[in-house]
This record gives C-alpha cells, sequence and structure tokens, in this order.
C-alpha cells in the first residue's frame, strides 16, 4: 500500500475528503487509503466498544490494548506491504422476541480496529451523498430523528395510507457483486476496495468450520451497518427518489432507518402500486419482502372519515422503532387530529423480559446492588421512550419491574416478609426513578 504516511494529520485530511465529497457530488476518490496511519487505526481501537467480545482467534480488547502500539504497527506494515488478510467472523445467536434467533458475527480486534477507520473513511466520502429521508447509522442522526420526521409528514400532509415494510434476513442476504459496484461509483482507490472485498469474502466460523458465501454482511463488525446503509441508498432511496415519487399524484414520504421503513401515501391505489414495483426492484438485488410483517395500514388525516383512530385499535396503527403509533385527537382542538407513539407491545415485553430473566439471576445480590442495576435499565428506558402521549406506558412499565423484582426476591425464602403493603414503604424499593418525558 504505497503512501502510507504516520502523520498526525490524519483529522484535517479527513475533514477535507468529506469538504470534497460535499462539494461535489459526481466525484469518485482515487486516493483514500494513506488516511490508514498507526495514528488513525489507534484512534479507531479507542472508539471501539472496549467490552466486546473475543473474535474467532479469542483475542480479548484488553488483550489487544496492553499492546497496542506493537499491535497497530504490525496491522499498519501488513496494509502496507499488502499482506494483511481477513479473518472470518465468529458466529453467534441471539434471541429475536417471535423466538427465533438473528445472526450476529464477531470479527477479530484486529479486524475490528481496521474496519473502524475504514467505516470513517467511507462514511464521509458517502455522508452528503445520502438523502435526507435515510436516518440510520449516519453522523448526528438518531431513531428520534426518524421518529420526528415520520410524526411531521403525517400531521402536516393528507397521508391517508402507510406502507410499513420489512425486508426478510436483510444483512443476509446483501449480495456482494452489487455492493462492489456501488461502492465504485463514489470510490476509485483499488486498496480501499480490496479490503471491503477481504472481509465480504471472509465467511463465519461456526463450529470450527468456516462456510463462504456471495452474499451477507454479518451484523457485529463496524463496517457492516454502513455497507447496509449504502446497499439501500442505491436499491431503495434513488429509485423512490428520483424514479417513483415523480409518477405519484399524491403526497408520499419515505422514512428510513437502516433497514426499518415505512412509506406514507395520500392514496391507496399508489400505496399498493409501490408495493408492486419495490417488490420487483428489490427482485433484482436479491432482496424480498417479508410476507408476514409487510403490510398495508389505513393511517393519518386522510382515513380519519370512518372515526376516531385510538391506540388499541391495530387495524389503523403500526409499529416503526420500537413505538406503536396510532391517531388520536389533539387536545384542545376541536375535530382535530395528530400521530401519537406509545412503546409497542414487543419492545415492552421484550423489555421486561429481559428484566425478570436479570433478577430471576441475581436475586441473591444485595437489594441495594439490584436497585442500582434496575435504576440504569429504567433509565435507559425512560430516555428511548420518554416521548409525548408516552408516560402512562412508561409508569405501566416501572409497575411491572417492581413487581418482577418483589416476585424474585420472594423466592428467596419460604418465609418471606415481602407484603406489598411493607415493600412499598422501603427504601431501596422506592430508588426505582420515576418516569419521565424527554
Amino acid at each position: 500500500m504505497p503512501g502510507l504516511r504516520t502523520g498526525n494529520d490524519v483529522s484535517p485530511e479527513l475533514q477535507r475528503t468529506a469538504s470534497k465529497a460535499k462539494q461535489d457530488l459526481r466525484v469518485r476518490f482515487t486516493s483514500l487509503a494513506h488516511l490508514l496511519t498507526p495514528d488513525f487505526l489507534r484512534a479507531s481501537f479507542k472508539k471501539l466498544n472496549q467490552h466486546g467480545a473475543p473474535g474467532p482467534d479469542g483475542t480479548t480488547m484488553a488483550a489487544f490494548g496492553e499492546n497496542l502500539d506493537a499491535e497497530i504497527d504490525t496491522v499498519w506494515h501488513d496494509l502496507r506491504a499488502g499482506k494483511y488478510r481477513a479473518s472470518p467472523v465468529r458466529r453467534v445467536y441471539i434471541p429475536k422476541a417471535n423466538g427465533k434467533l438473528r445472526p450476529l458475527g464477531v470479527p477479530t480486534v484486529r479486524d475490528r480496529t481496521v474496519q473502524r477507520a475504514v467505516a470513517e473513511i467511507i462514511g464521509a466520502v458517502y455522508e452528503p451523498y445520502f438523502k435526507d429521508f435515510s436516518h440510520g447509522f449516519r453522523p448526528g442522526r438518531s431513531t428520534h430523528d426518524a421518529l420526528e420526521s415520520l410524526r411531521v409528514t403525517v400531521n402536516r400532509t393528507g397521508i391517508g395510507w402507510v406502507v410499513e415494510a420489512d425486508i426478510a434476513s436483510y444483512f443476509d442476504t446483501v449480495n456482494h457483486r452489487w455492493l462492489m459496484k456501488f461502492l465504485e461509483h463514489r470510490i476509485a482507490d483499488r486498496t480501499l476496495l480490496r479490503l471491503v472485498a477481504k472481509w465480504l469474502k471472509a465467511g463465519f466460523m461456526e463450529n470450527g468450520v468456516v462456510s463462504i458465501g456471495e452474499e451477507g454482511t454479518p451484523q457485529g463488525g463496524p463496517l457492516s451497518p454502513l455497507l447496509a446503509n449504502i446497499y439501500l441508498h442505491y436499491v431503495l432511496d434513488l429509485w423512490f427518489d428520483h424514479r417513483f415519487r415523480p409518477t405519484v399524484a399524491g403526497s408520499c414520504a419515505l422514512v428510513r432507518y437502516a433497514d426499518d421503513f415505512v412509506v406514507c401515501f395520500e392514496h391507496r391505489h399508489e400505496a399498493e402500486r409501490f408495493l408492486q414495483e419495490l417488490e420487483a426492484r428489490f427482485a433484482e438485488f436479491g432482496l424480498r419482502l417479508s410476507a408476514e410483517k409487510t403490510r398495508l395500514v389505513e393511517f393519518g388525516k386522510g382515513s380519519l372519515q370512518n372515526g376516531r383512530m385510538g391506540p388499541t385499535e391495530t387495524a389503523r396503527s403500526f409499529d416503526f422503532l420500537g413505538f406503536t403509533h396510532y391517531m388520536r385527537k389533539r387536545r384542545g382542538a376541536r375535530g382535530t387530529f395528530e400521530v401519537a407513539r406509545k412503546p409497542s407491545r414487543k419492545s415492552r415485553n421484550k423489555f421486561l423480559d429481559g428484566v425478570g430473566e436479570w433478577v430471576g439471576r441475581n436475586r441473591h445480590l444485595s437489594v441495594w446492588f439490584q436497585a442500582k442495576v434496575l435504576q440504569r435499565k429504567l433509565v435507559g428506558y425512560y430516555n428511548y421512550f420518554g416521548l409525548r402521549h408516552c408516560l402512562a406506558a412508561l409508569w405501566h412499565v416501572k409497575r411491572h419491574v417492581g413487581r418482577l423484582w418483589i416476585m424474585a426476591l420472594r423466592r428467596r425464602s419460604h418465609r418471606h416478609s415481602l407484603w406489598w403493603h411493607s415493600v412499598v414503604r422501603r427504601p431501596w424499593f422506592n430508588s426505582l426513578p420515576e418516569p419521565k418525558l424527554r
């Protein structure tokens, strides 16, 4: 890899790259690999989750960090000499809310470090190119930004129908050949492209057996979310914005966070046409919609002629980013409706199941230690779900957390004295934080 430098000018150079990408959306970058200096790689390691699980080689973050300078020098010299080799990721599974398992790929710490650096470079190139309705894995954007964009769209336009879409096994079906073609639209640096290709072709290791395919960018690596975002940028975002939306007579809007997206329409026939054309578009690139989770929902101001829509009328509500969205009458405004949200049943049950499992495993520990852990869990839940109209749902979750906690503590002894009328007066129980909105 000729031209690699060890100077301290990485950040200014990356800023200049980002500025150039923003000024000219048609430019292709021919020289990016020189940004992978030891200083940049070292900074990338420090930005990783320091408690991350070890990869297939068994090396932990702590062990890699103990000899960081030597490890970074070795990686840098391998990159410079063209000897860098990508290792297969370790395949692990985590349970999903529907009882199925979600596959994750855990790279080695060495690969994680280089991926984090490459992701920062590619992200600087692509960030100005992404559409404004794309919110996932982008600097300065969050799920709450996507939710706010959806709220404004529904409240300020004559939306009457919403397409709630789900891509079946998205991260496992990204086509490598198409992905590399998409990257070549903006990046002409062969060294950087070869690095990405190496990670895609490395495969995964499961029970000591390495499997290699032509599809998939396993969740778990620092680069995977960005690559998946780029893939959908070309397959979905550009197609919707430049080819489909100009053919729509009424209002329409797309809100996407990574592979989760909803599309709002004023007219039903245009929403139905969108679903048909989207299926054909996805088929060209190896993707498909999940028949069980993709549906057309009558929703918004344009669908209120059939009466008021409340949070329990599931036929006129939909889930997006952990919230159930529904229409409700605006307080103090006669005949005016607005979109409201509450934690979805799926996200609420997932949180409570996790709390119940934790208190069940740790009921033997000090009640004050348990209280500290539950405080952090509840504060995290409030921070995400504490949006307007969600206060009652937050109180509901807090009461269930208290109930699960007491039920677990009662199992410590057959002769417990943990009755509700006495427990609610104990300081450790009252230390659980009260719900509050953001």
